[in-house]
């Protein structure tokens, strides 16, 4: 198993894990179900960490489920730059 998929599987997955994907977006933003996918989070932990990271102003949420897109927003950019090692 290479080194990036060792780390993804023991590494545990947090909020910010979701700013951090987000952030490599181009657009910074994703399908709310690429999103879940990518994080690989359960569903109720992924709604709970959506839920506390819209709360944070870190995220918004944009159209109508089940296309909805999770779009990162100014602060949540903030976080992910701030939570990088220097």
């Amino acid at each position: 198993m290479e080194a990036s998929q060792r780390d993804k599987v023991s590494a545990p997955v947090s909020p910010l894990t979701l700013l951090e994907i987000l952030a490599r977006q181009a657009q910074q933003s994703l399908p709310m179900f690429d999103l879940q996918t990518l994080g690989g989070l359960a569903p109720s932990r992924y709604a709970q960490a959506l839920k506390s990271l819209r709360n944070a102003g870190c995220i918004t949420f944009v159209g109508e489920a089940p296309e909805q897109v999770i779009r990162l927003t100014g602060s949540g950019a903030e976080v992910v730059r701030l939570a990088r090692p220097a």
